[in-house]
């Protein structure tokens, strides 16, 4: 009866944060429906991460799920940093994180390998892959210029924030179409890289015309 509990508010929740996430990317950016939604999205997220962090511990563990979970977690976290901090350097509990997301994939699979537990090596590297990638990105930010950082602040949100709703579908995907693993993930992978290029392509101007200020 837990272990049925803790996945119905997971996927009530999951179910929440998919429809939230992508009014916040639909919507004018900057708007107050993009704010409501973006923030109600944070809140929802939050639960999703702890229902899956305690289905992983207590009832059953899932590689794919565990580095999803890792990933979205730091996204989520970095995201609304980039949005508090908008181009100031990285304070103390900024610096913990990418210190931590830079060393959790090597430990992580450490620990897999030490207790001989089944998982993907092209899923597992692809997504640790990306945590190394933005905490390595902001541990630069403690030496890169000012000037960068103020100029680049909005597209590090948009960017993070992006990663996180798709971790989040490549999760529900992966578990709802299990028989189609890997590309159950890999398919809105691809389709939200394609998204956050575009958003790049865009840039601030056409944000800017949409509501988003700086």
């Amino acid at each position: 009866m837990p272990h049925r509990i803790n996945i119905a508010i997971h996927v009530i929740c999951g179910s929440l944060a998919l429809c939230l996430g992508m009014i916040a990317i639909l919507s004018r950016k900057g708007g107050r429906t993009h704010i409501r939604a973006g923030r109600s999205f944070i809140y929802v997220y939050g639960v999703v991460v702890a229902t899956a962090v305690i289905g992983l511990l207590v009832f059953e563990f899932r590689s794919f799920l565990a580095v999803v979970t890792l990933l979205s977690l730091y996204d989520v976290f970095t995201g609304c940093r980039a949005l508090q901090l908008r181009g100031k350097r990285p304070q103390l509990p900024d610096r913990i994180a990418s210190v931590v997301g830079a060393l959790t994939p090597w430990i992580f699979i450490s620990i897999m390998r030490y207790l001989h537990q089944p998982w993907s090596p092209v899923l597992t590297w692809s997504i640790l892959g990306g945590l190394v990638a933005i905490s390595g990105y902001d541990l630069l930010r403690n030496v890169l210029p000012l000037a960068w950082l103020k100029r680049v602040w909005v597209q590090e949100h948009l960017v993070k924030m992006t990663c996180a709703y798709i971790a989040i579908t490549s999760a529900f995907a992966g578990t709802v179409f299990g028989q189609y693993m890997p590309w159950a993930a890999i398919v809105p992978s691809s389709l939200g890289m394609a998204l956050i290029v575009g958003f790049l392509l865009a840039g601030p101007r056409a944000w800017q015309r949409r509501g988003l200020r700086a």
